[in-house]
């Protein structure tokens, strides 16, 4: 449902042929690339680098346009610049909105959107705008915002339907299932325990087997459970 696989306009070697032949269709594809997945999207520091570095690029290609006289074309570059700045900027802040949702609504369980509004000073427009943004990347899988009751509705899982058995099998299934969990449970504690990982990207928790390599739900980030 979630596709994290970016069109090929978004890959790199793409973006930098685009800047190099003609700039402001780079720029597009950038800002595309950072909204495509929530990768990119909670990927905050990086972003910033980036447009920091092409920004302040193509401001300084414009002023060296002065001294040819092409006042036009290079005040063309120092605005593209400049604006590839201010976005890199306005899109720390919003990851940083970003990070302050998943850890309001992932690990306090904090689910009305007044709540989090007030607790983060971001008006209610921006905060339902902002999940909605984050569910259809697939940060919170099975969310849904709920208009009436000014909240998100996170999907909890299904209870696994049970089979009827008569009551003889049903005692000595219950004897082997019994039998089996305490072997697992022993292999398990003798192996490794369970923690719950923090992710270094965008602060979501989960619980996995201390020291496995797992992948966020929220963000998509690859890191060591400790």
């Amino acid at each position: 449902m979630y596709n994290n696989e970016q069109p090929f306009w978004f890959k790199t070697w793409v973006i930098v042929v685009a800047f190099i032949f003609c700039w402001p269709i780079g720029i597009v594809l950038l800002i595309g690339r950072i909204n495509s997945s929530k990768q990119t999207m909670l990927d905050g520091s990086k972003t910033t680098r980036i447009c920091m570095i092409v920004g302040v690029i193509l401001i300084l290609v414009g002023i060296s346009g002065f001294s040819g006289r092409k006042i036009l074309t290079a005040l063309f570059y120092i605005a593209g610049g400049a604006a590839l700045i201010y976005f890199g900027q306005q899109n720390k802040k919003k990851v940083e909105r970003y990070r302050g949702y998943i850890d309001l609504v992932a690990n306090q369980k904090v689910y009305s959107l007044d709540t989090i509004s007030n607790t983060m000073n971001v008006n209610y427009d921006t905060v339902r705008n902002d999940l909605q943004k984050l569910i259809s990347k697939g940060s919170f899988r099975g969310a849904t915002i709920n208009e009436l009751t000014r909240s998100i509705d996170v999907a909890s899982p299904q209870p696994m339907m049970q089979p009827v058995m008569q009551p003889q099998m049903q005692a000595m299934y219950q004897a082997g299932a019994g039998m089996v969990e305490n072997v697992m449970n022993t292999v398990s504690q003798a192996a490794n325990t369970q923690v719950t990982a923090k992710c270094p990207g965008c602060g979501g928790t989960t619980v996995a087997m201390k020291g496995a390599t797992v992948e966020c739900d929220y963000c998509g980030k690859i890191f060591t459970a400790n």
